[in-house]
């Protein structure tokens, strides 16, 4: 029985590889049409963006529809699925705080932006990106930026 286990494994893994390019292909076909689908909803180059915000799970981004932070050079993006995008320049952001709150071991952060007087908060989790971002915000005087790590170890 284990034989036969093992034989199937091992059947299913030179399956695999000699269809690499064939899967390979399927993926970056995959990958282009998020990028063709995002530039349709947002007129945003999806490869020139930086994601701020983790993605959510499953369940939870299924059952409610967060908006999702992107940014580059100068500008704060944040999008969902049905509104149009809001953009902000980075030099708007006045405060970005850590909170007290992890979830699935990512700490959720709060940025705080002056739009013509108005204070907007949003709250997400961070990503791969964030310490670009972080880097950014802190080239503005006026902004108050936390620190990610406490002596540069524990986040």
């Amino acid at each position: 029985m284990n034989l036969y286990i093992i034989l199937a494994i091992l059947a299913l893994i030179a399956i695999l590889l000699l269809n690499y390019k064939k899967i390979q292909l399927f993926i970056d076909y995959i990958k282009e049409q998020i990028a063709i689908d995002f530039k349709k909803r947002t007129n945003l180059d999806w490869y020139t963006l930086n994601r701020l915000s983790a993605p959510k799970s499953f369940i939870w981004g299924f059952l409610f529809k967060s908006p999702v932070l992107y940014f580059d050079d100068t500008n704060l993006y944040i999008t969902k699925s049905s509104d149009p995008v809001i953009k902000y320049p980075i030099s708007t952001i006045i405060e970005l705080r850590k909170t007290n709150v992890m979830v699935n071991d990512r700490r959720v952060w709060k940025i705080i932006i002056n739009d013509a007087g108005k204070q907007i908060i949003y709250k997400f989790r961070v990503y791969s990106n964030f310490n670009l971002f972080l880097e950014k915000v802190s080239e503005n005087p006026n902004a108050i930026v936390d620190e990610r790590y406490i002596w540069k170890i524990f986040e």
